[in-house]
């Protein structure tokens, strides 16, 4: 609870006025960024068609994080005070120390419970409001009824220059691609390809673009049709509930759509980054049990026999992987890698990825003959390796001009001590 006196006028003001929108994010050992999320949560609020403000809350539900220091978990009760002052609504800003940690799912589910508004925005702690983006979210969803959820473009950087891949959603013909670009070098390299010019058409889109699945890092919803489809399914621990409430929001006959001029920054995966062996077992977990609901007895065998195929080792021998360009290594450094086109284009994209296979990448748009992050981006890299592919998009070309591999000796804007290895 935000601590903190309670006057009469405050109490009847939130009595007359209670809020319209309620801000949901489940926390796990990521105090420092969930503040951050709470203070540009209050910079960059909600306003109604008129340009007024609208009432809003945020529900932070804490799913019994181990790390748990009192001056981190201070650092989320202020910025909640901070909100709830604002609103001059005591509880407007409420932390929910869960007992347990039953997952995302039913943690963001008892989040909900806690909730009053009409409208529910579920959200990452990992992230940062930007202007105008719960506005642009809201008057898309108001604006047609067939709009089951709305959400915003995502970018890893506060600059908002490196778009986040939209999701692509898991079916059993994703699984036999997966396996053949395991196996194929030249499969992988046309698969890679054909998700780069999806994710393109995402990060260009100008309108409002429908979506196959959406990510679950930010969303917003009316609650009555949130409540009416089951809301999460709390079965899944960890991933795959955000696949699986795509295709119920889909068979309830609603779809999910893209505001174009709505931005958010999403850091990814700082909870999971926390344990990582916990986090592959709950994803492992949850894939299963996706699979089974949504492909019956029958496909989730299907998957467990193409996962089995791939780790046995007489199959090993036919797994090959070469880059569709040659390899440029730039070594390990904790300086920002620069990537040399060596020819000068109109427009370029540069995919950087922790994948060599490139299944999942982030995407930067720019014009020139070599890209290099700049020094607010390269902050907020972390220690790993990366990959990265460039396509030039000159005159309509889709074309490939190279592959580059970086060791990141920084980690977050801090030098990591020379010989660590990620």
């Amino acid at each position: 609870m935000t601590p903190g006196p309670t006057s009469r006028c405050d109490t009847a003001r939130a009595e007359a006025s209670p809020p319209e929108l309620s801000v949901l994010i489940v926390n796990y050992n990521t105090w420092h960024v969930c503040a951050n999320a709470i203070a540009s949560l209050r910079q960059h609020g909600p306003t109604r068609p008129d340009g007024t403000p609208m009432p809003f809350e945020c529900v932070v539900v804490d799913n019994k994080s181990p790390h748990c220091a009192d001056d981190a978990v201070q650092l989320v009760r202020d910025e909640l005070a901070k909100l709830a002052a604002g609103q001059g609504d005591p509880r407007a800003g409420r932390l929910v120390m869960h007992d347990e940690n039953g997952g995302y799912s039913k943690g963001m589910n008892l989040a909900l419970s806690h909730a009053r508004g009409r409208w529910i925005l579920v959200s990452n702690p990992d992230v940062l409001f930007q202007p105008g983006m719960l506005p642009a979210l809201q008057r898309r969803l108001e604006a047609d009824p067939r709009i089951g959820i709305t959400v915003p473009k995502g970018y890893w950087d506060p600059e908002c220059g490196s778009r986040l891949p939209p999701n692509t959603l898991p079916t059993l013909r994703e699984v036999v691609w997966h396996a053949l670009a395991a196996i194929s070098p030249r499969f992988s390299h046309w698969y890679a390809r054909r998700q780069a010019r999806q994710w393109l058409r995402v990060w260009l889109a100008e309108q409002p673009l429908a979506l196959e699945m959406m990510s679950g890092c930010m969303f917003l919803v009316e609650r009555a049709f949130f409540e009416s489809i089951g809301s999460f399914d709390e079965r899944y621990p960890l991933y795959y509930e955000d696949t699986d409430l795509s295709r119920t929001i889909h068979r309830a006959g609603r779809t999910i759509v893209q505001a174009p001029d709505a931005h958010l920054v999403h850091f990814v995966n700082r909870s999971g980054m926390t344990e990582l062996e916990a986090m592959w077992q709950r994803h492992k977990t949850s894939r299963a049990l996706y699979y089974r609901k949504w492909y019956g007895r029958l496909g989730a065998a299907f998957v467990r026999v193409v996962d089995g195929l791939l780790a046995a080792k007489w199959t090993q021998r036919f797994r090959r992987f070469r880059h569709a360009t040659p390899l440029v290594d730039l070594g390990a450094s904790a300086s920002a890698p620069v990537l040399d086109f060596g020819r000068d284009c109109e427009r370029y994209l540069v995919l950087l990825s922790l994948d060599p296979r490139f299944f999942l990448a982030g995407g930067i748009l720019g014009t020139g003959r070599a890209w290099t992050p700049s020094a607010l981006g390269f902050s907020y890299f972390v220690h790993a390796v990366y990959y990265f592919q460039a396509y030039d998009l000159s005159g309509g070309r889709f074309e490939r001009v190279g592959t580059w591999r970086y060791q990141c000796m920084s980690h977050l804007g801090k030098a990591m001590p020379a010989g660590v290895a990620p």
